[in-house]
């Protein structure tokens, strides 16, 4: 029986019955799977990315829109912030918080918890409060003493007090024709609770 393969090429499938064909089945197998891996990562991969080259290019160009438009929106938040009016309504606030609570503070104990650290050579000019902290008031005073060592037993008293605290000396003025004491100017924090 003659072969329909071609000459030189017998068929005899009692000793080779796949002939030549193995090792090339095995290798288009081998590709075979290697392609389907290959497809199965790349629809993974486009599954989760989530569309289209073009729907990116899409998204891409809207994110970019907004972000110029919160661009624009800060801006026009910095310069409404930023502005004379801002300024100024902030200082208002500041001014009122002040007022509010001074007059929340007592000056008759205040001129109480005074008289109980200044000594009879020391005398009382000017008083000017400020808000120091939450409950603390800075006192601008100005004082006028006999004796330089009055005015150092007045610092005295108020550092061993218990409602004034960081006395600080701002300058000092010495007797004059007109007035014969030594002026000094200083201030303290007064630990009053507002």
């Amino acid at each position: 029986m003659r072969s329909a393969l071609g000459p030189g090429m017998a068929l005899n499938l009692a000793s080779q019955p796949l002939g030549g064909y193995r090792a090339f089945a095995a290798c288009a197998c081998l590709v075979a799977g290697l392609l389907l891996g290959v497809a199965g990562a790349l629809g993974w991969s486009w599954s989760k990315a989530g569309g289209t080259p073009q729907e990116h290019l899409d998204r891409q160009r809207e994110l970019d829109r907004q972000r110029q438009d919160l661009a624009v929106l800060a801006e026009e938040a910095r310069a409404t912030i930023g502005g004379d009016r801002a300024s100024r309504v902030l200082e208002q606030t500041e001014l009122l918080n002040g007022l509010l609570l001074r007059k929340g503070v007592s000056w008759t104990q205040t001129f109480v918890d005074l008289e109980s650290v200044l000594p009879p050579a020391v005398r009382m000019l000017t008083i000017q409060p400020e808000v120091a902290g939450v409950d603390t008031l800075r006192l601008d005073m100005t004082v006028s003493a006999r004796e330089p060592g009055d005015f150092i037993e007045f610092l005295r008293e108020l550092e061993r007090s218990e409602v004034f605290q960081f006395p600080a000396v701002r300058g000092s003025a010495p007797p004059t024709e007109g007035d014969p004491t030594h002026r000094y100017r200083l201030t303290v924090n007064y630990d009053q609770q507002l």
